[in-house]
């Protein structure tokens, strides 16, 4: 082995990637070792926020080196670049190098239509109208599935439908305002919010739009087990009995067999329902599988559903900021597939719109939209100091076009923001001269 760090600029096709000198996060490359085999994927390192790359030059190609010229002599023709050594044998390519959807079928990954994008301002009404579909569906399935009736997924198909046009136009605005359901209306809406961060990730993951709306259904009902358990264990405030604890993890195979039942729906939503708690590394629920035994769809709806949950008001807990979620997720070694993970991250941002940081100049700014190519610098608009008595006027700032950095992530309770999800999705989904003459109104 032969190791030699070199600067981001100096990469090539070719050569072998044994680390990268950064944050994962903020490079679109796992953390771990290939053959760079691609032009734009030489291009994404050299772009990326990165401090340099080691190479292994035993396995790829060293660095360029120009021969010296000699003195008034024509430069030689340049010599064909010697063909890159061919790629070793991996036990698991997903996972050793850049991922490139391996783990997605060929036909699952036409490219997506155009959508017809809006702001989020323009789209805020239309997601409040999919929200209120939303809970007189989903409503409706809860007292189905207590009742013990079979359920007709085919219903939920429209309501599927509306969640992915909605992301469509701003993949941002509905998600935001499902952020608002109430405690009392957790145990359903909860899977509203799963299949629009899993339409979300899906896209992000490159699925072709059929394969966009099954990821959807499975967000859906991922959780229909927990619909048959009784609210008393649902919502309990305190510790759960070791007898509620254990009815709580028959869930998924209680969900499993209710789904059984419909044969209008494939056997990937159904997988999700038996196995959105089991973790890569074995120790989950309900059957202990590990790895690639998990279906890629099971892996997907495991991250969503983690991150809506600790994201959420319960009447046990109070809940984390998204970015908050975002960070302790990441440090959960085992528990997720990194692949999906970052993908994740990707979908939704470090900071995603809605969360409160501090920004340079004593400020405090709710995030408005988020950038895919800098998860860690999106817009943001500041809206308040942090100076006692001091007030600013509201800008909104691309952290990607500046050279500032968000200082840290806050939370509102710590500012008196006590009812600040009530009150964001109308700070950050307003145009900024509205929100400033409101501001002057008052």
């Amino acid at each position: 082995m032969a190791l030699k760090q070199i600067e981001k600029d100096q990469v090539r096709a070719g050569m072998w990637i044994h680390a990268i000198k950064g944050v994962w996060f903020f490079h679109p490359f796992w953390r771990g070792k290939f053959l760079l085999e691609h032009s734009d994927d030489v291009d994404a390192l050299r772009s990326a926020r990165i401090s340099g790359v080691i190479i292994d030059t035993d396995k790829g190609l060293d660095i360029k080196v120009e021969p010296p010229k000699a003195a008034n002599q024509p430069a030689p023709p340049p010599a064909a670049m010697p063909a890159p050594p061919p790629a070793p044998a991996r036990a698991n390519p997903r996972k050793s190098a850049k991922p490139r959807l391996a783990p997605i079928a060929p036909a699952a990954r036409q490219k997506p239509a155009v959508p017809e994008t809006c702001s989020m301002a323009a789209e805020l009404s239309r997601a409040r109208k999919t929200v209120n579909l939303a809970r007189r569906l989903m409503s409706q399935l809860l007292k189905q599935v207590r009742s013990g009736d079979t359920i007709d997924a085919e219903k939920l198909g429209p309501l599927v439908d509306e969640i992915a046009d909605s992301l469509s136009r701003n993949n941002s605005t509905l998600t935001s305002v499902l952020r608002l359901k109430r405690k009392d209306e957790y145990t359903y809406m909860h899977s509203v919010t799963v299949s629009a961060l899993m339409i979300n990730l899906a896209r992000e993951l490159d699925f072709s739009e059929e394969k966009v709306r099954e990821a959807g259904m499975a967000g859906l009902l991922h959780d229909i087990g927990k619909m048959a358990i009784d609210d008393s264990i649902l919502n309990k405030a305190g510790r759960l009995t070791d007898a509620e604890f254990a009815s709580m993890r028959e869930h998924p195979e209680r969900g499993h067999s209710v789904l059984r039942k419909d044969d209008t729906l494939s056997a990937l939503v159904m997988d999700v329902a038996l196995h959105h708690h089991e973790k890569v590394d074995g120790t989950g629920y309900p059957h202990r599988l590990s790895g690639d035994e998990i279906t890629l769809l099971s892996r997907m709806g495991a991250v969503c559903d983690v991150y809506d949950a600790y994201t959420s008001d319960r009447p046990y807990k109070a809940p984390w900021t998204p970015a908050e979620a975002i960070h302790e997720m990441l440090s959960w070694n085992g528990h997720f597939d990194e692949y999906v993970l970052a993908a994740f991250v990707r979908s939704v941002g470090v900071y995603p719109v809605g969360s409160l940081v501090r920004i340079p100049g004593d400020r405090l700014a709710i995030v408005i939209e988020t950038h895919r190519k800098h998860p860690e610098r999106p817009t943001v608009r500041a809206f308040a100091s942090t100076t006692p008595g001091v007030t600013i006027e509201l800008e909104d700032i691309n952290l990607a076009e500046t050279q500032e950095d968000i200082l840290s992530f806050e939370r509102p309770a710590d500012w008196d923001l006590h009812d600040w999800e009530e009150r964001w999705p109308q700070l950050a989904g307003a145009s900024l001269k509205n929100v400033k003459d409101e501001s002057r109104k008052r």
